[in-house]
């Protein structure tokens, strides 16, 4: 059966395609990694400030707020991280990609707006929180604005494997307003995001709460909180990642389970996945004070696991694609040393100012003074 894959780019790639997809997966796991956060602090955010207005309890506000003050900085990480991964997709799956985005087009030009709502709904939480009001329904707002981004990006990455779709979905409307059909994938897939979320959000709360410009009573409910939220998300992960990888088709199961790349994958995963739970319980278990060591091997595992998550999503693409007959690995290559060294250097430059601001930025003193 043929798909109605557009015709080849007649421009070759610049560099090899393996380069291209290192960057793809190492700014993705980036990407991935401050989107957990967000999106599982701004949900345990929102659930502390309304048991805390509901139940008059400071110490539950106070948390929330603390939670709350960093989130609009880890939305520009956000953004700004997800730029690169998606030009690299771009790059080398532009056929299917841009297929994919034409086929829901109004949708996928409204996650500009999205953007732009959730990002201002996030400083009005903040503002309403420095004034000791409750904030959690807009922060229920600005998380309905970054799920919908999070939907639309997950339908278009999921058009681009199903070139069986296409011509069904433009015949029923040109206008790009059409879903796609049903795909078994989709919520277990969305369901891994959502647990990776509570997980490493519930983490770095958790962590947070070793800085010193807190109150203890603030820095301890976070840490419980924070650490007792991550271990559910954490235990969900693992079950979210069986159903997964069962709801992929039999041709893509088959070809995972013959891949020695992916059994190694897999393994580091769920050896990473545990790692961050035994973090997540030492952190609600033993308080301690905030150490750069101890802030390395908190993080680490759930990088680690990311990263692996990346890897075997990116296989997964690469197996469905290959088998309806787009294969990347065979695309035209000519490099240019040139592009490549300036690309590298700028590169270079590019993470050495984002680690310097990221310093900055965890050096900063916030809201939190508030409640000291």
């Amino acid at each position: 059966m043929s798909y109605p894959f557009p015709h080849i780019d007649p421009i070759p790639l610049p560099a090899p395609v393996g380069f291209f997809k290192f960057f793809l997966d190492l700014t993705l796991t980036l990407h991935f990694l401050f989107v957990h956060i967000l999106v599982g602090g701004l949900v345990l955010a929102i659930l502390w400030n309304w048991l805390g207005h509901l139940k008059k309890s400071p110490v539950q506000v106070a948390a929330s707020g603390v939670a709350l003050s960093r989130l609009p900085i880890l939305m520009t990480y956000v953004i700004n991280l997800g730029v690169p991964p998606l030009l690299f997709t771009q790059v080398l799956y532009g056929r299917a990609l841009y297929t994919g985005s034409l086929l829901v087009g109004p949708y996928w030009f409204g996650i500009i707006f999205a953007l732009m709502t959730g990002y201002f709904l996030l400083y009005h939480a903040g503002k309403l929180s420095t004034q000791g009001k409750a904030w959690w329904p807009w922060g229920i707002l600005s998380l309905i604005c970054i799920m919908y981004v999070g939907k639309i990006y997950s339908t278009v990455m999921t058009l681009m494997l199903t070139p069986e779709v296409w011509h069904g979905m433009y015949d029923v409307t040109a206008r790009g307003t059409n879903f796609p059909p049903y795909d078994p994938t989709r919520t277990p897939r969305f369901l891994l995001m959502m647990a990776a979320s509570l997980g490493f959000g519930g983490l770095a709360m958790a962590l947070y709460a070793t800085k010193q410009a807190l109150k203890d009573e603030v820095k301890s409910y976070l840490r419980q909180a924070g650490g007792l939220g991550g271990l559910t998300g954490l235990l969900l992960l693992l079950a979210a990642g069986v159903w997964a990888f069962q709801s992929q088709p039999d041709f893509v199961r088959a070809a995972l389970t013959g891949s020695s790349l992916f059994s190694t994958l897999l393994a580091t995963w769920v050896v990473a996945v545990l790692a961050s739970l035994i973090g997540a319980l030492t952190l609600v278990k033993q308080p301690q004070r905030w150490t750069l060591a101890r802030g390395v091997l908190t993080v680490a595992p759930p990088a680690v696991a990311v990263a692996a998550y990346v890897i075997i999503r990116d296989q997964v693409r690469d197996v469905t694609l290959g088998y309806k007959g787009f294969d990347v690995w065979q695309s035209t290559v000519n490099t240019n040393w040139l592009v490549v060294g300036l690309f590298l250097g700028s590169a270079v430059v590019g993470a050495a100012v984002l680690l310097w601001v990221l310093s900055v930025v965890c050096q900063a003193r916030t809201v939190e003074e508030n409640y000291e």
